[in-house]
């Protein structure tokens, strides 16, 4: 009897993981095709995107794999793509199950603070570091869908001017914001092959009304320093002490 529940078993895993593979398969074919017809660019895997959404690895909690099915416009610096993040690993003899989140990556010409613009129904996974009273915005209906939270509240009022809060309010539900330094990641559950097209163009629409007052308040930090490469574990590194530097110990 034992026997035959084991074998079950192995059965219903082998099961739904030929299922998941087969719609995996069946959903990227669809994007592809859908981005054929659009003109848009299409790579089933990341080619050197990293660095687009490092910066965002307090959003989601769990170990980011990488990114997938990625869909731009050729010469666009805005992208969707699929991002596969593995849950934490509670036994060893168990590969850590995979979530899937559809998310597109926006430049910003200014060095952000952390901001979360969180949709009111639940994202599954979502970390959820940043503390405080929530920030009221002049949009009713804005407030109403999302509650903003960020590390500098000036920011918040000024990137959320009302041609973003347009903006951001024709994403596609379940999708949630969120900014740190020159990047702004659109993300939450996986979508339909038609809406990630919807949120590509959603993003680039973000792109195009970010205020200008952003890089004059806020402007980006160095891409490089002398001492480190730029992110270190999806976030600033403290600054370095020069070791030459007698004196660079006691300034710090």
């Amino acid at each position: 009897m034992e026997i035959l529940l084991w074998l079950l078993a192995v059965l219903v895993v082998g099961v739904l993981g030929g299922w998941r593979a087969f719609r995996w398969r069946s959903r990227q074919r669809h994007l592809m095709l859908l981005c054929q017809r659009a003109g848009l660019r299409f790579s089933p895997i990341d080619l050197g995107g990293a660095a687009a959404w490092m910066p965002f690895r307090w959003v989601l909690r769990g170990n980011w794999v990488g990114a997938e099915n990625v869909v731009a416009y050729d010469g666009d610096d805005v992208h969707a793509f699929d991002l596969v993040v593995e849950e934490r690993q509670t036994r060893e003899d168990v590969a850590p199950p995979k979530k899937r989140y559809s998310c597109a990556v926006v430049p910003v010409p200014g060095g952000c603070p952390r901001m979360l613009i969180r949709p009111q129904q639940p994202i599954d996974g979502l970390a959820e570091v940043l503390t405080g009273t929530a920030i009221d915005l002049d949009l009713e209906a804005f407030n109403r869908r999302f509650t903003v939270r960020a590390d500098d509240r000036r920011f918040a009022t000024a990137f959320c001017d009302q041609r973003m809060m347009q903006a951001i309010m024709r994403i596609p539900a379940g999708i949630g914001v969120a900014t740190n330094e020159d990047r702004l990641l659109l993300f939450g559950r996986e979508l339909p092959p038609a809406q990630v097209l919807l949120l590509l163009e959603a993003a680039r629409k973000i792109r195009d009304v970010v205020p200008p007052v952003i890089a004059d308040l806020y402007p980006p930090r160095p891409s490089k320093s002398p001492y480190e490469d730029r992110w270190l574990q999806g976030r600033w590194s403290p600054d370095p002490v020069h070791r030459g530097d007698p004196g660079a110990a006691a300034h710090h």
